[in-house]
């Protein structure tokens, strides 16, 4: 039989340990949860006629597999491949092109540049042409307008193997110019 003081210190026990248990608690689940899905499995004891202990290995990992980096390209940093040949992925600020331009994406290309303007396709196309012979660029002619009535400039610039490509015409109401800039021409 139980007396009134061991029931009573009992109690007086479960009454200290009652604010304990719950941080107990959470210490179990917290150490639980450490336990890593990718950690290794400790290998099986086996038991029987074995006389000496055995000591658990883990099971091997496997490594990663290694990435694998793309081949490298020949078409350098800063530029892209295009029907026209590699061409540069920005028009410079020397390249000769008329104020009213403004920057314009298309769906299509690539293209080194893309710009549109109200200004009428002929007068572009004129204006580009004239700009870039006075910039010293050669071999400049134009030819067009196409059935989709669109002119085409091309050139050859100064540095060996330099040549541009640029397209004007309509499109929506507006003159699109599209500039294909040889990644052979100065970025600058």
């Amino acid at each position: 039989m139980e007396t009134a003081r061991s029931a009573s210190t009992r109690s007086a026990r479960r009454a200290a340990w009652a604010p304990i248990l719950p941080a107990a608690a959470a210490i179990v689940v917290a150490l639980a949860a450490c336990t890593s899905a990718a950690s290794p499995a400790p290998t099986a004891i086996p038991t029987g006629a074995i006389s000496t202990p055995v000591v658990a290995t883990p099971a091997p990992t496997v490594a990663p597999a290694a990435s694998v980096s793309p081949a490298p390209s020949t078409t350098p940093a800063g530029t892209t491949p295009s029907d026209f040949g590699p061409i540069r992925d920005a028009v410079p600020g020397t390249f000769p092109l008329p104020p009213d331009l403004q920057p314009t994406d298309l769906p299509e290309g690539p293209y080194s540049g893309t710009y549109s303007t109200p200004t009428a396709p002929g007068a572009v196309a004129s204006a580009i042409a004239a700009g870039l012979e006075l910039s010293g660029w050669t071999a400049v002619t134009t030819s067009g307008p196409t059935e989709a009535g669109e002119v085409t400039i091309d050139a050859t610039g100064a540095t060996a193997g330099c040549r541009t490509r640029v397209t004007v015409g309509a499109l929506g109401g507006v003159t699109v110019v599209k500039v294909l800039y040889g990644a052979s021409c100065p970025a600058e």
